[in-house]
């Protein structure tokens, strides 16, 4: 099992998508945010999914602003169980926070019966606020690429966004970059399975990288699970050796390269003071 020794550590980091709020964590998130402080992991961006987990995300923030930034939307495994009031509920919470931005929110036709035109009307809100707000927005997309395209190529222009665990066509890379996409790559795709889309981040330029856990889901394969890990829950510590593995497959320093994917996810989501 690899382990990061101190010299081989890269620098401050940022993870710019978990789920801190998740009740997996339960009583463990003061250790938790202890260990990734340990880890050098200086913030987090947390996404909410649905309505009745956006105030946990509000709370988190307001308990550790030093280490959390809000973000809060609608995902589409969730878009079913919405309220009549649910853009109401959204606007609020992005107005009580002027410092958060919007996600997790997108497409999905992997899940069972997926109702994608209700998705799209959806995220055509989140998008419609976004430029509104002129918020980053962190968008979800899995086997959903030609109406997510066909959704960005005939909307006004978005401010810069978060392809969030980036798994889409390589060939459409340069047109989304073009429209304003960042894309984040997550220690999952270190699973022998994920070869192509491991292949795929080799051609996103340099300045469009991000990196993340998704805790407490998508934990990167047995072999790269370091001392934090836990059987029930992807631990967000583990967040350095992804950052060393998308080195690796750059060609370029973790010491540097880690520089580089803070400055560009603290440019996206305006934290002006970790760039």
């Amino acid at each position: 099992m690899p382990t990061v020794e101190n010299d081989n550590k890269p620098g401050a980091l940022i993870d710019a998508h978990n789920h801190l709020q998740d009740q997996r964590f339960g009583d463990d998130l003061t250790g938790v945010l202890a260990s990734m402080r340990d880890e050098n992991i200086v913030h987090n961006i947390v996404n909410g999914t649905c309505e009745q987990d956006w105030p946990k995300v509000d709370s988190l923030h307001k308990a550790h602003p030093e280490q959390i930034s809000p973000a809060f939307g609608l995902h589409p495994w969730k878009t079913g169980a919405r309220s009549k009031e649910w853009q109401e509920k959204l606007r609020h919470f992005l107005l009580e926070n002027p410092q958060a931005s919007i996600g997790e929110c997108g497409l999905d036709l992997w899940m069972r019966d997926a109702d994608i035109n209700d998705q799209i009307e959806v995220l055509k809100v989140h998008m419609q606020l976004s430029r509104e707000f002129e918020r980053p927005l962190t968008i979800h997309c899995l086997k959903a690429w030609p109406q997510f395209i066909e959704l960005l190529e005939s909307s006004p222009p978005l401010p810069n966004f978060l392809l969030h665990a980036f798994n889409g066509p390589r060939e459409h890379v340069a047109s989304l970059c073009r429209q304003g996409a960042h894309f984040s790559f997550s220690g999952y795709f270190l699973h022998p399975r994920k070869q192509q889309t491991m292949l795929t981040f080799r051609h996103i330029p340099h300045d469009r990288l991000l990196i993340e856990t998704d805790a407490p889901d998508m934990a990167p394969p047995e072999i790269f699970q370091g001392k934090y890990h836990r059987d029930n829950y992807h631990h967000p510590a583990d967040l350095p050796i992804t950052l060393i593995e998308l080195a690796k497959l750059r060609g370029v320093s973790s010491h540097q390269y880690g520089d580089v994917i803070r400055e560009n996810t603290a440019r996206l989501f305006r934290l002006s003071y970790f760039q």
